[in-house]
C-alpha cells in the first residue's frame, strides 16, 4: 500500500498545484514501489498527466526526488522554529520540536517497506540537499540553545558552552534512531527518550 501524504502537506507557496500533485504521487510511488523500481510513467499516470507533460516540470526522477527532499527540509526548518519559539519547559521543546522534525513524509517513510533503500537514494541523489537542510537545523537548535542559556534556563557546560557543537549532536544522536528503519511508534517513543536525556543535561545545577 501507498504511503499516504495529505496533498495540502506539499505547501510550499512557490510550488504550483501541478507540481504539488506530481510530488504528492511520486512520494506514494516511491513508497510503493521503492527508488529503483519507480518509472516516470508511474509517476506521471498517479499524477493524471502524461509522460511528456510530467517533463515539461521535472527531468527526471532524481530530479523529483531531490525537489522532495528540499520540501522535506524547508518543512522541518519552519516546523521546528515554530515550536522552539514557543515557551516551553526544556524536555517539552525538544520532544516537540524532534516530533516536528520528523514530519508526515518521515513518518510515511518510516511505514514504507522501501523505507532503508529511499534513505539511500537521498543520500545518494540529495546529499547536497541534505547536508545544507541539516546545517539549516543544527543552526535553528543552536539558537535556541543560546537564547535558553542567556536567559538562564539552560546551561551549556556540557558542551564547554559550544551551542552549535552541542546542536550538532543533538541533530546525530536524532538520526542515529533511524538505523535500522524503526516503525514509526518506536521512533517516536525513542525520540522522546532522547529529549528528555539532552533536557536533563541542559538543566542547571
Amino acid at each position: 500500500m501507498a504511503a499516504q501524504i495529505p496533498l495540502q502537506t506539499i505547501s510550499d507557496p512557490a510550488t504550483d498545484p501541478r507540481r504539488k500533485a506530481i510530488l504528492k504521487a511520486a512520494f506514494e510511488a516511491f513508497s510503493t514501489y521503492g527508488y529503483r523500481r519507480t518509472a516516470m510513467e508511474d509517476i506521471a499516470r498517479a499524477s493524471g498527466m502524461s509522460r511528456a507533460a510530467l517533463y515539461l516540470h521535472y527531468r527526471n526522477k532524481e530530479d523529483i526526488f531531490r525537489s522532495l527532499a528540499r520540501f522535506y527540509y524547508d518543512d522541518a526548518v519552519t516546523q521546528v522554529q515554530a515550536v522552539l519559539a514557543r515557551d516551553l519547559p526544556l524536555q517539552e521543546a525538544l520532544a516537540q520540536a524532534f516530533e516536528a522534525q520528523t514530519g508526515q513524509i518521515f513518518e510515511a517513510l518510516l511505514s514504507s517497506p522501501h523505507g532503508d533503500e529511499l534513505l539511500d537514494a537521498k543520500i545518494a541523489s540529495s546529499a547536497d540537499i541534505a547536508q545544507a537542510g541539516e546545517a539549516r537545523l543544527v543552526a535553528v537548535y543552536a539558537g535556541w540553545l543560546q537564547r535558553q542559556a542567556a536567559a538562564g534556563r539552560a546551561t551549556l557546560a556540557v558542551a564547554n558552552g559550544d551551542a552549535t557543537a552541542l546542536a550538532a549532536t543533538m541533530m546525530a544522536a536524532l538520526h542515529g534512531l533511524k538505523t535500522p528503519m524503526p516503525a514509526p511508534a518506536a521512533y517516536r517513543t525513542a525520540a522522546a527518550l532522547l529529549a528528555g536525556v539532552f533536557a536533563r543535561a541542559l538543566t542547571p545545577g
